[in-house]
């Protein structure tokens, strides 16, 4: 019988994770995507779950948030944006209430931004 030590099978996790969120980010967002390529994306991701792990994300689900955000926000989006940089610090938040945090602020933002764009046209029209 073949074994599969502990180490492969976290590697193994591990490229299932990053091809995930490769077709995540290709499929919602394509023409940025199309800009770099697939070692390219891994090694973007590689970098933000890096940080996720320092902010204390170490579930699955919290670090692709934490990915996600980031490819939405900006590299550096836990460092430039003090309301984010504050929550992700918080060491008695857990990494559920964290990614939580970081869905909600992300629809806000859009939200505002979309209903800026909407105020915009209709001022217009």
């Amino acid at each position: 019988m073949t074994r599969i030590s502990r180490d492969q099978w976290n590697t193994l996790g591990r490229d299932s994770f990053d091809a995930r969120m490769v077709a995540i980010i290709r499929r919602h967002h394509p023409e940025q995507a199309a800009r770099l390529d697939f070692p390219a994306l891994v090694a973007a991701i590689h970098r933000q779950t890096a940080r996720a792990r320092h902010h204390g994300l170490a579930d699955e689900r919290s670090v692709a948030t934490y990915v996600y955000t980031a490819w939405l926000m900006g590299e550096e989006f836990d460092r430039r944006i003090p309301a984010v940089a504050q929550i992700l610090a918080d060491r008695t938040m857990s990494a559920a209430d964290k990614s939580q945090a970081l869905t909600n602020f992300s629809k806000l933002v859009f939200r505002a931004l979309d209903g800026g764009a909407n105020d915009a046209g209709r001022r217009a029209a």
